[in-house]
């Protein structure tokens, strides 16, 4: 599904015409939106799917309750083409990035609480996560999701910051992975965050 979705994001991406005297650098900069909302939306997705990876990993067992939680969080990431398509086309429009803002909280919201669901049941698990894992797995989310938030808020008045936070946002995932790897004990070093 996630490879889907990332295969989904390239389909808005066209190579423009040269008609009417218009330049290749000219047409170039008429694209440069879509490569944007693309390469966003890549990142995002490639971050849900190795926490989705991750996670999995994790898991012995599964109940219905965690295969329902699955498909929630499955189901804005099979959206977010449509709300890179958004940005991608009318990324100054404070409508557009409040959607694809939206959809960012909705899968992290989801991804935070399939974390939440498996963690909190050792039975599902192949070994109990620590309380320093499971904390370290919300905010690895949680912190992103805050500047999901703000870029919603602020998305008519600063329409380009709200769209940089997005293209930033993503970057605090791997500055927190870094950070738990160089923070955690030894022996949980190698464990999967989310």
């Amino acid at each position: 599904m996630f490879a889907i979705a990332i295969t989904l994001l390239v389909l808005e991406i066209h190579v423009p015409d040269l008609t009417g005297g218009t330049t290749l650098d000219a047409a170039m900069r008429e694209v440069r939106p879509s490569f944007v909302a693309f390469l966003i939306s890549f990142v995002v997705i490639a971050i849900a799917w190795v926490a989705h990876r991750e996670l999995f990993a994790l898991i012995r067992r599964t109940d219905l309750n965690l295969v329902w939680l699955n498909i929630l969080y499955l189901l804005p990431v099979s959206i977010l083409p449509f709300g890179a398509a958004l940005i991608a086309r009318y990324g100054r429009e404070s409508a557009a990035l409040s959607i694809y803002g939206f959809l960012l909280l909705l899968i992290a919201m989801s991804r935070v609480t399939v974390w939440l669901y498996a963690t909190a049941r050792p039975h599902l698990l192949f070994d109990p996560v620590s309380a320093r894992t499971r904390t370290v797995g919300v905010l690895t989310v949680l912190v992103p999701a805050g500047f999901y938030g703000l870029a919603i808020l602020i998305s008519e008045e600063a329409p380009v910051a709200s769209l940089a936070i997005y293209a930033a946002a993503p970057a605090l995932y791997f500055a927190g992975l870094i950070l738990n790897r160089s923070t955690a004990p030894p022996e949980a070093r190698d464990r999967p965050v989310t």
